[in-house]
């Protein structure tokens, strides 16, 4: 999401692996709808395609499907401007969750690290919230290397990443993460009720290490910046009161609010508070 992925990544059950992304997703399928939330979050996530993406392309990847299984997610955005749309998730309850929303969806139960796709076999890629949920620096690594060998060359590659200079994300980090992790998943069910949803807090990059890493796998940086500007806590969580309790035009208002908040993405602490940072790369012709 640019949200939430579903992809944890360590060896470890009880933080990471198969059987760990289905016990959560299924637990967040069956939680409250966040229809709030969701649509300011698909709809900043749509606003970055339609920067980024080329107006028409044959196929395209998206390297999770999270946000098309519990929302209207990023299905439109992508189907409106390429002819063939592929996702893969981790967790199968996500899949089967995503291709049912969605008819002309083809999603497909695997891992973004190992991919059952040709060379070259897709003109574009969008990895929004994928590789941030793993264990590692080097499973982003190992990610973002399989996703260059799936895109063809010319291929545009939309990939975001949470940001390590967001406070809450560096408190994160800074946490004893296994221990956090443990904690995080026992609670959640309470989690979820309060429409925050309990995925594994994993590694992340800056944007400056990310942009060296693209360059040496091939690509060229064309654009980059920040997304998701309100403060995604406090904002969830109130937009989840809104939900059960409020009224439409204090629900629309709201998301207003929520929109207004990304206009933080051109003041010179975008850094500071944007949730996850956003890169545009093009993978150079061999």
């Amino acid at each position: 999401m640019a949200d939430a992925g579903g992809e944890p990544g360590a060896a470890d059950p009880s933080l990471g692996g198969g059987t760990h992304a289905d016990a959560v997703s299924e637990r967040w399928l069956g939680s409250y709808p966040q229809t709030i939330w969701r649509r300011h979050s698909d709809a900043v996530n749509s606003a970055l395609l339609e920067r980024w993406l080329p107006a028409q392309v044959h196929a395209v990847l998206k390297t999770d499907l999270f946000d098309e299984a519990v929302s209207a997610g990023l299905y439109t955005a992508l189907a409106s401007r390429c002819e063939r749309v592929v996702g893969i998730d981790l967790s199968l309850a996500i899949v089967n969750a995503a291709a049912a929303r969605h008819d002309g969806l083809v999603a497909l139960h695997a891992d973004v690290r190992t991919m059952p796709f040709d060379d070259g076999a897709f003109a574009a890629v969008v990895s929004n919230s994928t590789l941030d949920h793993f264990d590692s620096p080097a499973e982003i690594v190992r990610g973002l290397r399989e996703i260059a060998r799936v895109l063809q060359p010319g291929g545009t590659l939309v990939l975001t990443l949470d940001n390590p200079w967001n406070p809450v994300i560096a408190l994160a980090k800074a946490l004893p993460r296994r221990p956090l992790n443990r904690a995080w998943i026992r609670l959640g069910g309470a989690s979820s009720r309060i429409g925050l949803l309990p995925y594994y807090v994993g590694a992340t990059m800056s944007l400056p290490r990310l942009r060296r890493l693209l360059g040496d796998l091939g690509f060229d940086v064309s654009d980059f910046g920040t997304i998701v500007h309100a403060p995604r806590a406090f904002a969830v969580i109130v937009a989840n009161l809104l939900e059960r309790h409020g009224g439409v035009r204090s629900q629309a208002r709201f998301l207003r609010v929520l929109s207004a908040c990304e206009a933080l993405s051109r003041w010179p602490t975008r850094l500071v508070t944007g949730h996850f940072v956003a890169v545009q790369a093009v993978k150079r012709a061999q």
